[in-house]
């Protein structure tokens, strides 16, 4: 499938905010390939508590080089977080971006994002940090963007009636089945 328009969405926002239940239910609602988030698989295979900013950095390229790998075979990604979550990862945990992040989510063209609002209930889980400042990271995410100027919406609402409307506002962009 070489030279096609491949369509990227971008699900990202805060922790416990519903980014892989909602990137889930895309891909399969729209005939998608999902593109998990790479920190899971990456902790996974490097357990520890004590990480460091390589760790995020090679979180970044991983999720970077999974989504370019996918993009070959598939012409629509539903990619549950982006190098943007790395980047307030880092500047939220160590106080600064590496350029190495930066360069990733300035190569990182999506067709679209969806920022998940923190309107419902955290769920604890042994990867999640951050269950106190979710409002100020979804600032954060929306400052990007905005600043980025990348075309996004944001996600509100509880169960299905969240899922349905990040359906029909890709819908309204024209990504359909």
């Amino acid at each position: 499938m070489a030279n096609h328009q491949v369509v990227k969405i971008a699900i990202v926002g805060p922790e416990s905010c519903g980014k892989s239940t909602l990137a889930q239910y895309l891909a399969s609602r729209l005939n998608a390939q999902y593109v998990p988030e790479m920190a899971r698989s990456y902790f996974a295979q490097h357990p520890h508590t004590n990480y460091s900013i390589d760790d995020v950095i090679a979180i970044a390229k991983l999720q970077y080089d999974t989504e370019h790998s996918m993009s070959a075979q598939h012409p629509l990604l539903i990619c549950d977080t982006s190098p943007l979550v790395c980047r307030i990862w880092a500047e939220v945990r160590f106080g600064y971006c590496p350029a190495e992040i930066t360069t990733l989510e300035m190569q990182s063209q999506y067709t679209h994002t969806l920022l998940c609002a923190p309107d419902i209930p955290w769920q604890a889980d042994p990867l999640r940090e951050s269950p106190h400042n979710r409002e100020q990271l979804f600032t954060r995410y929306a400052h990007y963007l905005h600043l980025n100027a990348e075309p996004y919406h944001i996600i509100k609402g509880n169960g299905s009636a969240r899922l349905d409307s990040a359906l029909s506002i890709l819908k309204s962009q024209g990504i359909s089945i």
